[in-house]
């Protein structure tokens, strides 16, 4: 073994003009628009992507260097996150490099070729339609691969292997909300636009912690202007119920029943606005009807009781039913 000695180690001088970390941390101007980089991080070309995280939408440019991604920026055009980036989607080439991603395919635990794994399946599932029928078979995507990727697997799976029904779980997840958007607003998708969070005097939160879960969005809450009343209706004390105006922590399913009750308390008052209802709205008469908030109000079976309380600071109204707990009536 070879002892320590102090004439082992590199000369040192009072600044050092060179080295392994001035190699790492030199940048020079990069191509595609994309400012300075690291000198060995210098693409040569660059992709849009949608960050595949959530469902917000932001823009990513991937770098490639002889075809391999190898880093990324936000994209500053792109009219969602306006060249932002959470943690999340900085991330996004990480699980490339993750020690158990798949990357080869296995037939019986031993590796095959792409084209071999691609013909078993197919001919695997072919035989399972042929004993079976045409209907005995279907698929359902994940919700986090690129529209080019869903093509491909939606010709794989009707022309590869003859399959006659698929799906995604882009439509699955979003059913019974699609249904919601569809009978409040008449629409099947949200009626608003991320501007408006950076515009709205008052915002509500129901069950959303967008502070964390969907930090790009709250950027755009923290960016107005307006110095809007921030409304949080959620059991737990999150993030955003930290940052809000007035946090409502209603019990776990206590939300219908505190919905509920402010509209009773607008009809009650009569603070509708009765043309826009006529002109944009349908089903309100049976809404409204005292006997149908009646029936609706026992199926809630919640025997606390609401807290009636009176709010100068409440948006829009002075008066509101606050669900308390597990709250549930109302006069």
């Amino acid at each position: 073994m070879n002892e320590f000695s102090p004439r082992s180690l590199p000369r040192l001088t009072l600044r050092e003009w060179d080295g392994p970390l001035t190699d790492e941390l030199l940048r020079v101007p990069g191509p595609f628009g994309l400012g300075q980089l690291p000198a060995k991080q210098q693409p040569t070309s660059v992709t849009s992507s949608v960050c595949g995280y959530c469902s917000t939408g932001c823009n990513l440019k991937i770098h490639h260097r002889d075809g391999l991604p190898v880093n990324l920026t936000a994209d500053a055009d792109y009219p969602v996150n306006l060249g932002m980036a959470c943690p999340k989607g900085w991330e996004a080439l990480t699980p490339l490099a993750g020690p158990q991603r798949a990357t080869t395919p296995l037939l019986d635990g031993a590796p095959i070729s792409w084209e071999t794994a691609a013909n078993t399946f197919c001919s695997r599932m072919k035989a399972i339609i042929a004993e079976h029928g045409p209907e005995s078979v279907a698929f359902v995507s994940t919700g986090q691969i690129c529209t080019e990727e869903m093509a491909f697997l939606g010709a794989f799976a009707k022309f590869g292997m003859g399959i006659i029904h698929g799906d995604g779980n882009t439509r699955q997840c979003m059913a019974t909300a699609v249904t919601a958007y569809k009978q409040s607003f008449g629409f099947d998708a949200p009626p608003y636009t991320y501007a408006d969070l950076e515009e709205s005097d008052v915002l509500v939160f129901i069950g959303a912690n967008p502070c964390i879960a969907h930090p790009i969005m709250w950027q755009r809450v923290l960016k107005n202007r307006r110095d809007p009343d921030i409304v949080v209706i959620d059991p737990r004390f999150t993030e955003t119920a930290q940052a809000a105006t007035w946090h409502i922590p209603v019990a776990t399913k206590g939300d219908l029943a505190l919905l509920y009750g402010v509209a009773h308390v607008l009809l009650r008052e009569d603070w509708v606005d009765h043309s826009f209802v006529e002109a944009h709205t349908s089903g309100f008469d049976d809404f409204s009807r005292p006997s149908s908030r009646t029936s609706r109000q026992s199926r809630l079976k919640m025997p606390r009781g609401f807290q009636r309380r009176t709010l100068s600071d409440w948006p829009s109204s002075s008066v509101v039913a606050s669900a308390s707990r597990s709250g549930g009536r109302w006069e």
